[in-house]
């Protein structure tokens, strides 16, 4: 074994003195061609071996390139097998730097740092930033191939899966919150000797929008493209300038429909292929992306709505609906900034879930296979959309006096009956099995059509599925558990309503 390190550490030194060579003829050359002072720059980092591409590595290397990769492709998974991560960035980036033009290294690495590597971390933070290490791995490897589906597709899953959904998300979705806001520029850099990140960099300005850097389009629009065709300007957050300000920091759940929209289109318009994932998955992505970003801000809404009105806040997302769904019309707070703050979210989730039940019958049109799965998804997403609606025009009209206030109110008995009636039916769209519903639906009328049932005849069907369900032994029914749920969003729409009723 020792044997090995002493060949890898020649090769590196090797390396490095060939590279600093090279530099050294290269300036001297460009010094002999343009006048004093004006040496050619390169924005690719010609002074570094970062900078050197596939083909001169390989003829600097010659044929130890292949046997120097397969030895730090097998160091380093030693070692993280054995949780000896001294040197395995290191050698990673190595491997990046010998094997630049295989996506499937990539992909891996970027997996293996945000995934295994993080694993091993003891603290929440130093997972976090092995997290961001792999983030950085992606955008190092996107600025030397922009526009990569690949590789594109790999920081939208990061920011979806790993920071969105793990058992840490808790923690991480806050800090994302937190981090993608404005703050000072930092002393430290990137290229600074002992410097690792920490944080993300911030996004957003003081007012809330997106840097304008990071909005700038780069790639002009070709001119033969059809006028409704999506593109991919070239601006980072292309795809996130519409829903600006974000006065609460960004979602990761935003990022990740960012990423994956642009991974999107570069299967739809520019015709890549991923190389691991299907057209259909990487086609469905922005629409799931946008669903959990806009039940992301359903929590923060819910959860500024009880602050606000000093309730504790349950430890269960779904207990957070009944808490207040009996507040009062008459009920205040001395905590204005958290009904700014629920009014923000509850703003948006409709937008939200409109433009993700437009992204899913998008993908319909190209992708049936799971149509009946995705229906389900855009008819709650419609029951979510009508029910934070009425949670919006609800808060606001607290503050709002005479007109303005019974117009809200209105709204809101509106919206509110519209989500109840939305949920009754995705109860018996989804949950009540075949042979029940043929006992109680009208001839006329089967489980592709409940839509065209009155809002007024809904609950005595329910009431008479419950009724043949109670006759059942218990456990018998696989669907309690998405009933309860919903049947709660009902009672709080209908809590609400008798409060909007009574006020009246």
């Amino acid at each position: 074994m020792r044997g090995r390190t002493s060949i890898i550490v020649l090769l590196i030194v090797s390396l490095l003195a060939t590279g600093a060579t090279s530099q050294f003829a290269f300036n001297r050359r460009q010094a002999a061609i343009h006048r004093p002072g004006q040496l050619a720059s390169s924005d690719t980092g010609a002074a570094s071996l970062a900078g050197m591409n596939s083909y001169a590595l390989a003829l600097l290397l010659g044929g130890l390139r292949g046997p120097l990769v397969m030895m730090l492709w097998s160091s380093s998974e030693a070692q993280k097998n054995e949780k000896n991560l001294e040197d395995f960035d290191t050698k990673v980036e190595w491997i990046r730097l010998l094997q630049p033009e295989f996506d499937t290294v990539h992909i891996f690495q970027i997996w293996n740092k945000a995934y295994n590597i993080s694993v091993q971390m003891a603290s929440l933070a130093n997972k976090y930033a092995t997290i961001l290490d792999a983030l950085d791995y992606a955008r190092k490897i996107d600025r030397q191939k922009p526009n990569d589906i690949n590789i594109v597709e790999a920081i939208g899953q990061i920011y979806f899966d790993k920071l969105g959904n793990s058992a840490e998300k808790d923690y991480y979705q806050q800090r994302v919150r937190d981090e993608t806001q404005w703050r000072p520029p930092e002393r430290s850099h990137p290229g600074d000797i002992g410097w690792r990140r920490t944080r993300l960099d911030p996004i957003l300005d003081q007012k809330g929008y997106l840097l304008s850097e990071l909005v700038k389009p780069r790639i002009d629009r070709p001119s033969n493209l059809p006028a409704d065709s999506e593109w991919n300007n070239g601006a980072e957050y292309q795809y996130l300038q519409p829903y600006q300000p974000f006065p609460y920091g960004v979602s990761t759940f935003a990022i990740a429909y960012n990423y994956y929209k642009q991974a999107q289109v570069l299967q739809t318009v520019g015709k890549q292929r991923h190389i691991q994932l299907s057209s259909m998955v990487v086609d469905s992505r922005p629409a799931l992306a946008l669903e959990s970003w806009g039940r992301d801000e359903w929590t923060r809404g819910r959860q500024a709505e009880l602050k606000a009105f000093d309730k504790n806040i349950p430890a269960e997302r779904l207990d957070m609906e009944m808490a207040t769904a009996s507040l009062p019309l008459n009920a205040t707070t001395d905590q204005p900034e958290l009904i700014d703050a629920a009014l923000y979210s509850y703003q948006l989730i409709p937008r939200l879930c409109h433009d993700s039940i437009a992204e899913f019958r998008r993908h319909l049109l190209s992708y049936s296979t799971n149509f009946w799965t995705y229906m389900s998804h855009i008819d709650e997403l419609q029951a979510i959309a009508d029910l934070t609606q009425a949670d919006h025009d609800y808060l606001a009209a607290l503050r709002a006096t005479g007109k303005e206030r019974e117009q809200l109110l209105q709204s809101a008995g509106h919206s509110y009956a519209a989500a109840v009636a939305g949920y009754r039916r995705i109860i018996l769209k989804y949950y009540v099995d075949q042979p029940i519903l043929d006992q109680i639906l009208p001839n006329d009328i089967t489980k592709e059509t409940v839509d065209k049932i009155p809002a007024g005849q809904l609950q005595s069907l329910l009431y008479q599925v419950q009724r043949i369900l109670q006759a059942r032994p218990p456990g018998i029914n696989p669907h309690t558990e998405d009933v309860a749920e919903y049947h709660s969003y009902i009672d709080r729409g209908n809590l609400r309503l008798a409060q909007i009723t009574a006020g009246h």
